[in-house]
């Protein structure tokens, strides 16, 4: 992320994950949300050292090089590597501080699964995150809600149904977006690889051509 995008008048987008690897499920849905959300590019947030997931199979340099590549075909999707570059756990907290430091007046946008969203409150010091950013919880026909109380009562509170809000202030709101569900996960590619299958429908080309020449995923 450069100095540039200091003057851009859109939100700045983000969307986290461990990207281990990173498949359709992570792509289609981010890119269906930046449309949605009329923003000309949003950033892959690739953990370092995830909380609330196992250690990635794959190293940094691994998961940074299939992100990479999976931008040919989604070139709209840009990548920030800063959690990859700091010591310790990868909170968000911390994440959109640094970026709030580096742009005090832009609107920050975080993008959450609604899986995410459910545990929203055990993240830490979530309430911050209403602080620095707006919320923007993406959900799928059929997706449940299953808010702690006090997280419920934030979230009520911070509802808003516009997205062209989240152009007028820099962090606060709270928007639901539905985007069309792609069944796949990271689990199901690495069980397919494991038995001897090929899992082209499910990710790129490009990565998995990259899978298959690093051997990645061949073991638990």
């Amino acid at each position: 992320m450069t100095d540039q995008d200091n003057s851009a008048v859109e939100p700045l987008a983000l969307f986290g994950g461990t990207f281990d690897p990173v498949h359709y499920g992570h792509l289609r849905c981010a890119d269906e949300a930046r449309q949605k959300l009329t923003l000309s590019k949003l950033y892959l947030l690739p953990a370092g050292t995830p909380v609330h997931r196992d250690v990635p199979q794959a190293t940094v340099g691994q998961r940074l090089d299939m992100l990479e590549l999976a931008r040919t075909e989604f070139p709209h999707l840009l990548i920030d590597d800063r959690e990859t570059r700091r010591s310790g756990p990868s909170y968000m907290v911390e994440t959109l501080q640094e970026l709030r430091v580096s742009f005090p007046d832009r609107p920050l946008i975080l993008l959450v699964g609604q899986d995410a969203a459910n545990l929203l409150h055990t993240w830490h010091r979530w309430k911050q995150l209403f602080e620095l950013a707006h919320i923007v919880i993406l959900t799928r026909p059929a997706t449940h809600t299953r808010y702690e109380k006090n997280l419920a009562k934030q979230l009520q509170a911070r509802s808003e149904t516009d997205g062209r809000k989240l152009f007028d202030s820099k962090a606060g709101a709270v928007l639901q977006l539905e985007v069309e569900p792609v069944d796949v996960s990271a689990t199901d590619i690495k069980h397919v690889i494991r038995s001897g299958g090929s899992p082209r429908s499910m990710l790129p080309a490009t990565v998995l051509e990259y899978i298959t020449a690093n051997r990645l995923y061949l073991t638990n």
